[in-house]
């Protein structure tokens, strides 16, 4: 009898994994819908966030399917997301679940159903159980590419074949790093942090579809989609939580354009004040060279060992170079008079190219990158030997 029955769980056993697999049949009354979420208070908030979710009352089914979840059972979680390896995951949830969590932090909540062929719903449905699978559900992540909002993008591309017509594509398009700016403005530090570890790579121009990464550009261009015979892609929109009192995401610290400008001025006055004690001005740009080393290790190390590729080969390498670490320390020794004057003259030379031909390059900028170089100048103009400087020789007197 065991046998017997052990062969029939044997021979059965594909087809109860099939028909597990199966998602329910939907009824008329189903509906899928765009949600879009308000910017948080973390800075990975920012940027708001995109679900989507499936409802049909006749079986009580109200499901949001969220591409943005982080899955911190994966080992070494977080020396993976150093590297750029983000591993994220789809996640399931009851709509009664996702909400409170968006409306506790202050954060709009807006849906927009989909105007779609009950068959179309069906195969999105389908497509979404997939992906939830244990094998498909989790993915690496990519800010620009591959995030929460283009998943939701492409999955609804495919279930329904494209079969609508976007929004002619804008004159003049906008670049990854300029996309982001008005979600990173008001936190004035996170926004130094951001541009200045970005590249080249931020710097590329995104076509209508790129600019989907972000949930508020997707819920407005499904909004302005057509389909083939002219009615819209989405319902009219419906506000499920809308703050009454927003709060504003940003700092209270002083602006780093201040103090950037401020390292300038105290910078050349330090290097051109003849008596200026050479011990302060040691002091004074050990604090530079050690914070432009470290800038600079982080860039080599986001370049080199990251899988973010829109960090490799920044151009900010140029000034916050990780060899300024070691002038840091020498530059107190005597005995290393001749390093200093060779590295000094070298850089020097690299930070005035830098200064004078930035506006070239394909990499943006910061303003905040520019000032920095402009507060080192002096101090590597010091080191390389110039006699303009008196501290130049102060500083052997000192020693």
């Amino acid at each position: 009898m065991r046998l017997r029955n052990l062969f029939l769980f044997v021979i059965l056993l594909p087809a109860w994994n099939f028909t597990a697999a199966q998602s329910p049949q939907l009824s008329s009354e189903a509906s899928v819908s765009l949600l879009t979420c308000g910017p948080g208070p973390e800075v990975f908030t920012y940027f708001g966030h995109s679900a989507l979710r499936v409802t049909d009352p006749e079986i009580h089914l109200d499901r949001v399917y969220n591409y943005g979840t982080f899955d911190f059972n994966i080992p070494n979680f977080y020396g993976q997301f150093i590297k750029g390896k983000c591993y994220y995951m789809l996640s399931i949830v009851r709509f009664q679940g996702f909400a409170p969590e968006y409306i506790e932090e202050n954060r709009f909540i807006k849906e927009r159903e989909l105007n779609i062929t009950l068959p179309e719903k069906q195969k999105l449905f389908d497509l979404l159980e997939i992906n939830y699978l244990p094998e498909n559900r989790h993915y690496w992540y990519d800010f620009f590419m591959d995030n929460c909002s283009t998943r939701i993008r492409d999955i609804v591309i495919k279930a329904t074949g494209n079969n609508y017509i976007w929004p002619p594509e804008p004159a003049t398009h906008l670049t990854y790093r300029q996309l982001i700016m008005p979600y990173i403005s008001l936190n004035t530090w996170a926004r130094t942090g951001i541009l200045l570890t970005l590249a080249g790579g931020a710097d590329r121009e995104a076509t209508q579809q790129g600019y989907m990464f972000l949930p508020d550009h997707m819920h407005r261009l499904f909004a302005e989609a057509r389909l083939t015979d002219g009615s819209p892609l989405c319902k009219p929109e419906v506000v499920l939580f809308e703050p009454e009192y927003p709060k504003p995401i940003g700092t209270g610290l002083v602006h780093p354009y201040f103090i950037f400008s401020l390292l300038v001025v105290a910078s050349w006055f330090i290097a051109l004040f003849r008596k200026m004690p050479a011990r302060l001005v040691n002091s004074f740009y050990t604090f530079l060279f050690v914070l432009s080393g470290g800038l600079g290790l982080v860039f080599t190390y986001m370049w080199l060992f990251s899988s973010f590729t829109v960090c490799h080969a920044n151009l900010n390498l140029a000034w916050a170079f990780p060899l300024n670490i070691i002038l840091a320390l020498t530059l107190w020794f005597p005995r290393a008079h001749t390093f200093n004057r060779i590295y000094g003259r070298l850089m020097s030379g690299v930070a005035i190219l830098f200064l004078l031909t930035f506006i070239f390059w394909k990499q943006s900028i910061p303003v905040e990158g520019i000032l920095f170089c402009l507060a080192l100048l002096p101090g590597l103009l010091i080191q390389s030997g110039l006699k303009v400087f008196r501290n130049a020789k102060s500083k052997d007197e000192a020693n």
